[in-house]
């Protein structure tokens, strides 16, 4: 406003008294611009708003509605006294930008000063602490050394001692920390290259021949010391050769005997549980002991002696009683073990030793060659072969179908059914299949008449009968050579991924709707009645197949996917094991689909074909497959079960009468009875 009111006097008024008093008011306006700002604002400004907002509304003492038009002149207001305004803020922000430098400098200098300041108050206190002392030492004048300043000497010395113990303490501690963390590492770099391909190489290394048949070094020179007159020389050689050859040999057998024994030792190491290794002695003294290093408190340091104390004075006698018993356990069933290898080894000598398959394979093409020039050269050898084969096919299928009814007699029983050369049930059976299936391929089939084309599709369903036989029996076989071992030493071990996966394993089990052997009855009294063609009962029993097997399928699939960016132990495991029961499985699924060709009418009248096609029916099969599921996920829980309580005995936390350690047989037991069985019976 006052630049505005400035130029319109000039405009107006040049000179003259009107000018000076123009400028007068002008000054005085400058000098009380806030208390005119004021008025102007309570008695120009906002009459004139009140005012024009309200004329020609002809509404009188009620509270106006504000309208379009009071916003806007509000706004011209606002924008006025922001002008107004702004001349003067410009002018204040470039004072105090101007001073600003000037005050930072200064708040710096009082800092200074200030520290200045208290570090002079911290001498003048510590200068009036020593004169305060030297006033009182004055005051006892010939009794000086009755002042405890007279002692000072003596108690720093006392005080020199007793740090220098300290230290000498700590650094010796340290040393002793030091040591444990060395001995720890060199433990766990051991045990890694023991366990890895290093051993290996080291073994195959050394397990050449030691008969060196080289020519001797001194032999190219034999002559010419010998033209030389030097004999002597030469046998001097020739005798310390000898004895550097002598002395590698021995070295190579020590060396060799090592590496037997660190073999020996990684065996058994592999069954050391990681739960002992890290409550060790070693390990517990350098946990307390970095406890004390740290804390440095005497009352931590008590309370570690008295933990190093129990420790070094703990007795277990009942668990040293228990794991010596686990141990005579396990030598009787060793003991047992070399007697059936002996034996074993007995019938390899009488049936031609080490080269008896070789013998027997000879013996077998042998017989076939001659069999086959025998039909070829005489005259109706073809037919009589035909009786011949016909005849022993007939007595291996009276001895085939008394051992199914021995096993259907036999129930439970069944897992330790044997022959009285001590086979067991599966293996006669796999035998006595293979033999049908040998004599089937001396029948020249491709002559077979019109009427005879299913006998091919007959010889091809027992060919996989054979086959799944044969699966059965190498998973039995693997189980107990590959399987079985590789659970055993994981879970002696403490295998983390392995634990976990038992966990996940006995989670499914808990998490299916109906218990496991409910699950199993229900689901066999199911396929009695589709049998016999009537309403089930127990109907609901393959959702509840199902959803067990979705709950198995995705721990399964978990497996895999793992698998694909990195498998654990725990992890291969399953699904190795799973995988045994997964091939016998496709094989029963391809047995199946060859007993659904359809069949002559006079091979219906026989009992075993028509009820082996009555049960091939997709429904029966999909209620033995539910079945089969269901003994699978039993026979893999038990046999971890069985191995984690095999592992409880051997580390001594198991209660006595249940501590004895379980032999192969008793371990296979499960597989054998929850599957194979099933398998064979169904």
């Amino acid at each position: 406003m006052y630049p505005e009111s400035f130029s319109f006097t000039e405009i107006t008024v040049t000179k003259g008294i009107f000018r000076l008093a123009c400028e007068h008011v002008l000054r005085t306006m400058r000098r009380g611009r806030e208390t005119l700002l004021t008025l102007l604002e309570a008695f120009v400004y906002d009459p004139l708003v009140e005012w024009g907002s309200g004329a020609g509304t002809g509404t009188g003492g009620g509270k106006r509605r504000r309208t379009q038009r009071d916003v806007r002149a509000a706004l011209a207001m606002l924008a006025v006294r922001a002008q107004e305004l702004k001349h003067d803020l410009r002018q204040a922000t470039e004072q105090y930008t101007s001073i600003l430098p000037e005050i930072k400098q200064a708040a710096e200098n009082w800092l200074k000063e200030d520290e200045e300041v208290a570090s002079i108050e911290t001498k003048l206190e510590e200068c009036q602490q020593q004169m305060a002392l030297i006033k009182e030492i004055e005051a006892f004048g010939p009794n000086l050394s009755s002042h405890p300043l007279y002692a000072i000497s003596q108690k720093y010395s006392s005080y020199k001692q007793a740090k220098n113990a300290v230290e000498d303490s700590m650094k010796a501690l340290v040393k002793i920390l030091n040591d444990f963390d060395t001995q720890i590492e060199a433990f766990a770099e051991t045990t890694e290259a023991l366990n890895g391909p290093q051993l290996m190489s080291w073994v195959q290394e050394f397990s050449g021949n030691n008969d060196d048949d080289e020519i001797p070094i001194f032999e190219y020179i034999k002559e010419f010391l010998t033209n030389a007159g030097q004999s002597s020389m030469l046998t001097q050689c020739e005798q310390a050769e000898a004895e550097l050859n002598q002395c590698t040999k021995q070295t190579k057998n020590l060396v060799r005997s090592c590496l037997e024994l660190l073999t020996q030792y990684v065996a058994v190491s592999q069954y050391y549980p990681q739960s002992h290794t890290e409550y060790h002695r070693i390990v517990m003294f350098r946990k307390y002991l970095a406890t004390a290093l740290e804390s440095k408190s005497p009352e931590v340091c008590r309370e570690v002696s008295n933990q190093v104390t129990a420790l070094c004075s703990e007795t277990n006698n009942a668990d040293s009683a228990q794991i010596l018993a686990y141990n005579y356990r396990l030598q009787a069933i060793l003991a047992e073990a070399n007697v059936n290898l002996n034996k074993a080894i007995e019938r390899l000598q009488l049936e031609g030793g080490p080269d008896a398959l070789n013998i027997a394979q000879e013996a077998y093409n042998e017989a076939k060659t001659n069999i086959s020039n025998w039909v070829r050269t005489e005259e109706g050898a073809a037919h009589a072969l035909e009786c011949v084969v016909v005849g022993m096919l007939v007595n291996l299928n009276r001895r085939i179908l008394m051992l199914e009814n021995g096993a259907q007699s036999a129930g439970d029983c069944l897992v330790d059914l044997t022959s009285r050369e001590g086979e067991w049930f599966l293996d006669d059976m796999s035998a006595l299949s293979m033999q049908a299936v040998e004599l089937l391929s001396l029948l020249p089939l491709q002559a077979a008449s019109a009427e005879e084309t299913a006998l091919p599709l007959a010889v091809e369903c027992v060919r996989n009968a054979n086959l799944l036989l044969a699966d059965l029996v190498q998973l039995n076989f693997n189980f107990s050579t590959i399987i079985l071992p590789e659970a055993l030493k994981k879970v002696h071990s403490e295998d983390p991924s392995v634990l976990l996966m038992i966990t996940e394993l006995n989670t499914v089990i808990i998490n299916s709707p109906v218990p496991l052997n409910d699950l199993l009855t229900q689901l066999e009294m199911h396929l009695r009645y589709l049998v016999m063609d009537m309403e089930s009962p127990a109907g609901g029993a393959q959702a509840a197949a199902a959803e067990l097997r979705a709950q198995y399928e995705a721990l399964l699939s978990a497996a895999g996917a793992e698998g694909r960016a990195g498998q654990s132990a725990g992890r291969m495991l399953l699904m190795g094991f799973n995988g045994l029961f997964a091939a016998v499985e496709l094989r029963a699924r391809e047995m199946a689909d060859h007993l659904t060709t359809p069949l002559p009418p006079a091979w219906r009248k026989i009992d075993h074909i028509s009820d082996a096609a009555h049960m091939s029916r997709p429904m029966l099969r999909s209620v033995l497959e539910d079945i089969f599921l269901v003994r699978r996920v039993q026979a893999v829980a038990e046999v971890f079960a069985s191995c984690v309580t095999m592992a409880r005995a051997f580390t001594g936390t198991l209660p006595a009468p249940h501590a004895a350690p379980l032999d192969t047989a008793a371990l296979c037991k499960p597989v054998r009875r929850s599957y194979l069985c099933s398998m064979l019976i169904l």
